[in-house]
């Protein structure tokens, strides 16, 4: 019975082994299909990936096509490629039939024991089916599938060939695919020029290949780390190589010792700014990822469509903006010669744009010059056949006019006679540089107007939600994008984010921020921060000092940031930043751990010295209200900004001998000599100082006293002080210092002792008690004023001196560690607001002494206005995150979405803060260094407007929000802000989904901008292109056929915000103080001066500001939310 059964059970088997190896023989050998001939797999390996604007049906650009493949014949394949290919991905792939058995065990085996995927079984053959015929879904189903098109490889093609598909088809970081393409990227070389290492390192890189691109890390850091991991990838693929016998172990030795020399080479054409982003992002190891999870392993023979972000109309009106500018600037700081322009030209491996279009700029030759002033007509004739133009007068305005500055002052008007001495500069057969203004229809001529090819570069950026909807990176469009990877110095652009700052901790918009020259010391070094223009106002409203971009105003503020935070808030905020004592395990840190951590690190040093001067600044604190009970408050304000005092005598003593080297300097500047001079008067007094002549004081005032009375006083009883101190009186205010001789000071007069003793002969004992106490020292604090003093801070220096040193409460107490937490406190909000370069916590951060990209900028200032950022990664630079901002969608040929950039949106601003910061912003295009663009921005009239509402809408002012920033000695101008929507009722606008846009123009060297007269500022430099391209999208986004005109000329435009509880207060128009008595003002009132904050007014008429303790971290996570595409 069991023979019988077993006999049946092994016909079943051979019959259903046999059916199946009929059916396998059938698909294998006589029906494979169609998807296995010659001509569809080359089709596959020709496949393209089309690029669109954000319409989805524009065509931005192409992947893949034919000038990023080099088709690589199996002959043509170095053997060393071949060796390291199948060392390193498929040992035995020249004796298993499409698949390896041992191989796959091994891999389960080894992934067994690692507990997690170390090891693929795939053959190089079922990696080429893969990659050619895709999946569809990762089931067993699909990897069967996979298997049987590698069994039909197999049989159909010879292992060379196989190899041959292999090497033409993976994927080489966005630039193209295959083995030829790889070799020109990486080495500059032919695959027949290729290294040993070099082959090594391709064949090593197929499967991560941005993981070993040292071309696409936009740091030194990310350079390094791509190279440390070929590195490492080589020595692997070299020891498998020597491992299976294809190469000795002096050939390995050979290669490890010889390394790798990259050497970026051309591939193709040069792709323009978006183009270039758009590869960069399909490479990012996050959109590889997430593409990989759709089953898509090869992007390169996927045929995909990638949908971006950019409006095509904007970017190239964006383009166009930035040329016409970096043009005018050029001659503005260079001039117009023929010689130097004709001599530049000729060197340049730059052909202009390709097509005949409005917008374009082009090169040319003049073929004549005909007429006069305004009949003047210069014919010129494209290159590349692109047919002729005319450029007439007008054509020629801009550039004689920026020519006119150039040779005069900035300005200079032109004149008829000015157009007749530029046109010297142009001769029949010159090269000339243009753009197009019209294109000639039905017999008409293109017009076009003259340009400057400019050494001056720069960028511009829009952003909408933290996408990029235009992106400009220089003149050329092609190669390095300025405004997305060239760090600059944004000068005053910093500002803003101080104020930020400033409001999350408790101070107001309205508060008054001192303007004075004066100096700050930080961790044992003075700092004078310097004003670029000179201000009457010794005190300014922080909205004041955004406003006319105050420097020492901004910085105070800065090194006051923490001033009114209760002593928990000053813990909560130094413990997100890293200066608290941390928790480990839940466990706190040790005071020996966190002490060494806050001295070594961050120079945080207490002693005995540094405890006195904590000491005196608390005791100042502490004794406010003893003034304010004394209605003494006008000596308070004088003691509360007077310096300690420590080290001022070694400061001295340096900024002397930088003085008398400056004398001596036969390229002595005055300018430096005062400035010198100037500090030097700020070292003058200080706490230290006058409590050291208050003994010499004292014995003045006994021998004074001495003589009270005597009828025959000896006048030689009152000798000289030690210091060459005296008694001296102001005439004005009565009121006595004693001092050194004054050098400076109006109405201060020696006293004259007789007169003195006779008045005070008069007084009673109590009186003169008073006046002694009264007198002041060193013309600042009184005497009864600075004993006070020095008994509290005695006091206070006993309870420090009681507790550790590093403890966190005295710390707490510490200048420099209070300035310490503020500093990181900036750093951390910048960082949140999507600056990812490294910032330097400095005092001079308002000025911009960090450097960071436009990308980052411009973002920064849509979460200022907004308090929204919005990311497209985790959040680590080599994810891509800036580059993935382009991309809206991938799309399989067939329709399906393959990735969604959804992206990832914070909150980092509350509602308050950002309503403040906005009114800062929209007060400096109104009153500030960004009013020029009211001058240049209007809203379009529309086709169908009659002539009564086209005027009134173009007399619409638009509510702009902004900031200029101008880099120490000129080196850089940038101008970033944000147009707002409009709002739903048509009437008003809207600061939600607005556009942020940024600018800046710099010569790539940091060359400064400025010659003579003329120097380049961010109003004068980069506000006219961002005004430009405000225009652009006022135009293209349909703002005024979205506006009510009727409404609108009734209540004007404004900017409609959320009812937060805010009031709108007039203020003084040149410092930005609120009168007295506080008034309110419409917000459509956009000429009178007035700043948006919250407060009440109080019984007197007088502003209470509004307090608010909002850091960045209380908003939580449960404000995140993700962006709708």
């Amino acid at each position: 019975m069991l023979k019988k059964i077993f006999l049946t059970l092994f016909f079943l088997s051979f019959i259903v082994l046999g059916c199946g190896g009929i059916w396998l023989y059938r698909a294998i050998v006589v029906e494979p299909g169609s998807e296995l001939s010659p001509e569809y797999i080359e089709k596959i390996l020709g496949r393209e990936s089309q690029v669109y604007y954000s319409d989805g049906v524009t065509k931005l650009g192409v992947f893949f096509d034919t000038a990023h493949r080099q088709y690589v014949r199996y002959s043509e394949i170095p053997s060393d490629f071949i060796n390291a290919l199948v060392a390193a991905e498929d040992k035995r792939y020249f004796e298993h039939f499409g698949f390896d058995l041992l191989g796959i065990l091994r891999a389960m085996v080894a992934n067994f024991r690692a507990g997690r995927v170390v090891q693929g079984g795939s053959t190089l053959t079922q990696q080429t089916a893969k990659n050619l015929f895709k999946r569809k879904e990762r089931s067993y189903q699909e990897k069967l599938k996979e298997l049987l098109l590698a069994l039909r490889l197999e049989y159909h093609y010879s292992k060379e060939k196989i190899l041959e598909f292999y090497a033409n088809q993976f994927y080489v970081s966005g630039i193209g695919h295959g083995l030829g393409v790889a070799a020109r990227y990486y080495f500059d070389k032919k695959p027949s020029q290729l290294t040993l290492a070099e082959c090594a390192f391709i064949a090593g890189s197929v499967k991560r290949p941005s993981a070993y691109n040292p071309f696409i890390q936009k740091t030194p850091e990310g350079v390094e780390k791509a190279k440390a991991r070929g590195r490492i990838r080589l020595r692997y693929v070299l020891g498998k190589m020597r491992e299976t016998g294809r190469i000795d172990t002096r050939a390995y030795n050979k290669a490890l010792a010889g390394g790798l020399s990259f050497r970026h080479g051309r591939v193709g054409f040069s792709l323009d700014y978006p183009m270039e982003l758009v590869r960069e992002a399909v490479s990012s190891p996050a959109l590889q990822a997430a593409l990989y999870a759709k089953n898509i392993d090869n992007i390169a023979t996927a045929g995909v469509r990638v949908i971006t972000t950019v409006d095509k109309a904007l970017q190239e009106k964006t383009l166009a903006a930035l040329r016409s500018e970096l043009s005018r600037l050029d001659v503005r700081l260079r001039g117009y010669s023929r010689e130097a322009v004709q001599d530049e030209l000729s060197g340049l491996d730059y052909t202009g744009d390709d097509k005949l279009k409005k917008g374009a700029f082009l090169f040319a030759t003049i073929t004549a010059i005909q007429g006069k002033a305004e009949d003047l007509q210069i014919e010129v004739a494209f290159d590349k056949n692109l047919g002729t133009a005319i450029i007439d007068a007008e054509g020629l305005s801009r550039m004689v006019l920026a020519s006119v500055r150039y040779a005069k002052n900035r300005w200079a008007k032109a004149t008829p006679q000015d157009l007749n001495a530029f046109l010297k500069e142009l001769k029949v057969g010159d090269r000339v540089w243009a753009s197009v203004k019209s294109v000639g229809r039905a017999g008409a001529a293109t017009r076009c107007a003259l340009e400057k090819y400019p050494l001056i570069q720069g960028g511009a950026l829009v952003l909408q939600q933290g996408r990029i909807r235009s992106v400009a990176g220089g003149s050329e469009n092609r190669f390095l994008n300025r405004a997305i990877y060239s760090p600059r110095t944004m000068g005053s652009v910093f500002k803003p984010p101080v104020y930020t700052a400033a409001l999350q901790l408790g101070w107001n918009s309205t508060d008054l921020l001192n303007n004075e020259r004066c100096f700050f010391v930080y961790q044992g070094q003075p700092y004078f921060p310097r004003p670029d223009h000179q201000s009457p106002h010794s005190r300014v409203s922080m909205s004041w000092a955004g406003v006319h971009s105050e420097n020492v105003a901004s910085i105070w503020l800065l090194a006051h940031l923490c001033d009114k935070l209760s002593a928990p808030q000053f813990r909560e905020v130094a413990e997100h930043v890293g200066l608290a004592p941390r928790r480990i395990d839940g466990e706190r840190e040790p005071y020996s751990v966190y002490s060494a951590r806050i001295r070594d690190r961050y120079g945080i040093l207490v002693n005995r010295d540094i405890l006195r001067e904590a000491a005196f600044y608390q005791a100042v604190s502490t004794l406010e209200t003893d003034f304010i009970f004394e209605d003494r408050m006008e000596e308070y304000k004088r003691l509360r900004e007077l310096h300690y005092g420590q080290n001022f005598a070694l400061f001295k003593e340096k900024i002397k001998g930088l003085l008398a080297k400056e004398k001596r300097s036969a390229q002595a500047q005055q300018a430096r000599i005062n400035e010198y001079q100037l500090r030097l008067s700020l070292l003058q007094d200080s706490y230290l100082l006058e409590q050291g002549l208050l003994p010499e004081f004292k014995v003045l005032k006994q021998q004074i006293e001495g003589l009270v009375g005597d009828p025959f006083p000896d006048l030689r009883r009152i000798t000289p002080s030690a210091s060459g101190c005296s008694l001296y009186v102001n005439t004005v205010s009565n009121t006595f210092s004693f001092q050194r001789r004054p050098s400076h000071q109006e109405n201060m007069v020696p006293v004259n002792y007789p007169g003195l003793l006779s008045w005070l002969e008069r007084m009673q004992p109590e009186g003169r008690q008073r006046f002694w106490q009264g007198v002041r020292i060193n013309n600042n604090l009184s005497a009864a004023t600075l004993e006070l003093v020095r008994g509290q801070l005695e006091h206070e220096y006993e309870k420090l001196l009681k507790a550790q040193p590093y403890a966190f409460d005295t710390l707490a107490k510490i200048p420099d560690f209070r300035l310490t937490v503020g500093l990181f406190y900036l750093r951390a909000l910048c960082q949140e607001l999507g600056v990812n370069s490294k910032l330097e916590p400095v005092l001079s951060f308002p000025l911009g002494s960090n450097v960071v990209t436009l990308l980052e900028a411009v973002r920064l200032y849509e979460g200022l206005v907004t308090g929204e950022v919005t990311s497209f990664s985790a959040g680590t630079e080599d994810e891509g995150g800036d580059v993935l901002a382009i991309i809206d969608r991938i799309e399989s040929a067939d329709g399906r979405v393959l990735y969604q950039n959804t992206g990832n949106r914070k909150i980092v601003v509350d509602k308050k803060t950002r309503l403040a910061v906005g009114s800062i912003l929209e007060n400096i295009m109104k009153f500030g260094t960004g009013r020029r663009a009211k001058q240049i921005v209007h809203l379009p009239a529309t086709e169908d407007a009659v002539k009564a509402e086209e005027e009134e809408l173009l007399a619409l002012e638009v509510p702009l929000l902004g900031k200029t920033g101008t880099a120490n000695n000129y080196t850089n101008a940038a101008f970033i802000g944000y147009l707002p929507q409009i709002g739903a009722d048509g009437i008003s606008m809207t600061l939600e989904d607005g556009f942020a846009i940024g600018t800046y123009v710099g010569f790539d060297d940091n060359t400064s901008m400025r010659r003579n007269s003329s120097h380049i500022t961010g109003a004068a430099g980069a506000l006219p292109t961002w005004a430009a391209i405000v225009n652009v999208l006022l135009d293209g986004q349909g703002y005024s056929e979205r506006l009510d005109p009727v409404d609108l000329s009734f209540y004007g435009l404004g900017i409609k915000r959320s009812v937060l509880g805010q009031i709108n207060v007039g203020v003084d128009a040149g410092s930005g103080v609120v009168t007295q008595p506080l008034q309110m003002v419409d917000e459509l009132s956009r000429g009178v001066p007035s700043i948006m904050t919250f407060g009440k007014k109080s019984l007197s008429g007088l502003l209470i500001p509004e307090r608010s303790f909002s850091p960045f971290w209380r908003l939580g996570p449960a404000e995140k939310n993700p962006v709708q595409p």
